[in-house]
This record gives C-alpha cells, sequence and structure tokens, in this order.
C-alpha cells in the first residue's frame, strides 16, 4: 500500500502512469471517501482571506498510521491561490505551485496529474477550514492555532463527514 504523503505528493507534481495506476488498482490506496456521496466547495471562499499559515489540526490516516500533521502556509496572488507550502516537525519544507481555476478548489500539480483540493468549509473569521478531495485520497482540518477553537473543529469534522469522509479515521489535536 502507498502511504498516504506519496499521494499527496502525487497530485502535488507530475507522476509517471504506471504509478498513478498503482494508487487505484486493487492493492493500491484505499481512500477515505465514500465517493457516491456528493461534495461541494464552499460557496463564501475569499483566496486573500484564505492566504497566511494554518496548523494541521486533524488529519485523515488508515488504521496504524499516525498523523503528520505539520503546518501550511497557502500564497495567494491575481489568480487566486499561488503556492503552498507544507512544513513538518522535523522542519522540511516543500512548495507547491498552485492555482484556482474556480474559488474554493486549490488545483496544485500539472494536468492530467493535477489534483484539486477543495475547501469544503471555512469558518466565517477564516481561523478552521475542511479541505479534501473528491476522491477522498485527501482530508485535512486546519486551523490558524495550535490550540483552542474545539467548536469549530467539531464543526469541520461533521462536514467532512457530510461529504462522505469515515469518521473513524480522521485524528485531530
Amino acid at each position: 500500500m502507498i502511504d498516504r504523503r506519496s499521494v499527496l505528493k502525487l497530485g502535488m507534481v507530475a507522476a509517471a502512469p504506471s504509478l498513478v495506476a498503482a494508487c487505484v488498482s486493487n492493492g493500491g490506496v484505499e481512500f477515505h471517501r465514500n465517493t457516491k456521496r456528493p461534495i461541494s466547495s464552499t460557496t463564501r471562499f475569499d483566496a486573500a482571506r484564505f492566504a497566511g499559515d494554518w496548523v494541521i489540526r486533524g488529519e485523515f490516516v488508515h488504521p496504524g498510521q499516525k498523523p503528520l500533521y505539520g503546518n501550511v502556509s497557502v500564497e495567494h496572488g491575481a489568480g487566486g491561490i499561488t503556492g503552498i507550502t507544507l512544513s513538518n516537525a522535523a522542519s522540511a519544507r516543500e512548495r507547491y505551485d498552485a492555482r484556482m481555476s474556480t474559488p474554493g478548489r486549490i488545483t496544485v500539480g500539472t494536468p492530467p496529474f493535477g489534483t484539486e483540493y477543495w475547501v469544503l468549509w471555512v469558518d466565517a473569521d477564516f481561523r478552521t477550514a475542511a479541505i479534501g478531495t473528491p476522491s477522498g485520497s485527501f482530508g485535512w482540518i486546519i486551523d490558524r492555532s495550535r490550540t483552542g477553537g474545539e467548536d469549530r473543529i467539531k464543526a469541520a469534522a461533521e462536514v467532512l463527514a457530510f461529504n462522505g469522509y469515515a469518521k473513524d479515521r480522521l485524528q485531530t489535536r
């Protein structure tokens, strides 16, 4: 089985077709969302307010895996979201170019290997957000702070569940 970090990188860089095929075959990744459930991105997305630093407060993991958590920095430019930088506790940083074709839908990577990450929900003050992929390969709850806001974290988890994500795979802090 391919780990979730590899799946995230698949969407963020051009990959060989055989690797993509491995991800969706029976021996590949088991995703975290029931794709028979409808999914939608938020209609009140504002790229300028979404830009900035976030802390990963919730992450979908497979049984026996531990969350990676870490931080996300979102860049904003004339075309909306223009870049995403991920960093982990070991200070490893990875920056990816991004673009938006629709508000709340951020594409990372180059077609045909680009992946669209949907902002499913963000609170009114842009402090907490739920992000996922239509395939269910990925899901996060991000927040502006490392602690607090338990009501918003709970609301984000409920939005992910409403959009078909497996509640039992969500690990939060």
